[in-house]
């Protein structure tokens, strides 16, 4: 029972997560372009990334919400997660020659020591979402 309520509060978790951060660039789409042309990547994959990023943001809370497919939006939100958090600690072991960052909501606001380490916590909490969808629970 207890591990039950553990798996909805992560689903719950990233539902918020994902909706928090994706559904805002899908509406002000031209803002979101213009913030990723300064980002640190090949010139070639900012139009790309410009719609995959908030469609996938949105696609993982919209497989989240839905019990027959809740634990392919768990797997989705592992990968968004885990390559944001490669992407952050890039920024924070400065790696690149630039940092803005793109990121939607509270994630704006925090320094990327925080955000770093608030990234490990979710990818962490998306693999326990995982294991705990994974056997049942």
């Amino acid at each position: 029972m207890i591990l039950t309520i553990l798996t909805y509060i992560i689903i719950g978790l990233f539902v918020l997560l994902w909706a928090h951060t994706g559904i805002p660039k899908l509406f002000n789409i031209a803002r979101f372009r213009k913030t990723l042309k300064t980002q640190y990547m090949p010139a070639w994959l900012k139009p790309m990334f410009a719609w995959l990023i908030p469609l996938s943001e949105t696609a993982a809370t919209i497989l989240l919400l839905l019990p027959s497919t809740a634990l392919i939006g768990m797997y989705l939100s592992l990968a968004l997660i885990g390559v944001f958090t490669i992407y952050v600690g890039g920024i924070y072991f400065n790696m690149y020659d630039k940092y803005p960052c793109p990121c939607g909501g509270i994630f704006t606001k925090m320094g990327w020591k925080k955000h770093f380490k608030v990234n490990i916590m979710l990818t962490l909490t998306a693999a326990i979402g995982i294991l705990l969808m994974e056997l049942g629970y």
